[in-house]
């Protein structure tokens, strides 16, 4: 059966339907696999026309709030959010709305350090197998010199991979959104020295939070995690200037 409409104003622009769609799929108004009203309804439901009722769809699908299924008994159906989506939010936010890396910076110590923390209470074995192949793909890139600049990455990858250890869907969308915001700005900066000298640094700190987290010490993993997060700020922090 198709989900009701949600009662909605008379809404007249673009933002309005999308607005009162998203809120009405995130709210259980209307479920995941439930399917929505047809064109017809929707639009006499909310007051626009095709062209900007099909566009809001587009937006919805794109932020992956809903699915378009093609052929018979298809139609624009709910789906569950994932953790890329809110990941994907966060990013677009960061990125388009002008935090500054000092506010990112600010936030992860906190956050990073919480996410170790839970990490070690939660971890299962293919967590921590994870965290320990990252671990040593990031021993091999320090030992070669070309493999220097792929340390950031890796970097990246193993903090999300923490995120994820952390059984924590918030938390893993938030680490996702973050985390793309930091590469995507330092990917379009200059490294300075004292960011070249960090990346050095990059395998032994995450060797001794993922040990940490092994051993299931949450407060040792807090504690690492921080230390690490902070000597990036301290060596990073206002010293990154636009590439040319």
């Amino acid at each position: 059966m198709p989900a009701e409409a949600p009662r909605a104003r008379r809404a007249r622009s673009f933002d309005d339907v999308v607005g009162q769609l998203r809120e009405a799929i995130l709210s259980g108004r209307i479920r995941p696999g439930d399917r929505l009203p047809g064109e017809r309804h929707l639009c006499e439901s909310f007051g626009v026309g095709r062209p900007t009722l099909r566009e809001a769809l587009r937006s919805l699908e794109a932020t992956g709030l809903i699915e378009v299924r093609p052929g018979k008994g298809g139609g624009s159906y709910a789906v569950t959010p994932s953790e890329a989506t809110v990941g994907d939010a966060l990013a677009a936010l960061v990125n388009l709305r002008g935090a500054s890396l000092e506010d990112l910076a600010e936030f992860r110590v906190d956050f990073e350090g919480e996410n170790a923390a839970w990490a070690a209470r939660r971890a299962d074995a293919g967590d921590i197998s994870a965290l320990e192949a990252l671990v040593a793909e990031a021993r091999a890139a320090s030992n070669n010199r070309s493999g220097r600049a792929a340390l950031a990455r890796i970097d990246v990858r193993w903090h999300e991979a923490l995120a994820r250890a952390t059984k924590n869907r918030l938390r893993i969308g938030i680490a996702l959104g973050i985390h793309d915001a930091v590469l995507r700005r330092h990917e379009a900066l200059v490294r300075p020295a004292a960011a070249d000298e960090h990346l050095a640094t990059i395998p032994d700190d995450i060797a001794v939070i993922t040990a940490a987290i092994a051993l299931g010490d949450a407060e040792g993993a807090r504690e690492r995690m921080r230390a690490h997060v902070e000597a990036w700020n301290r060596r990073t922090n206002g010293s990154l200037e636009p590439a040319n």
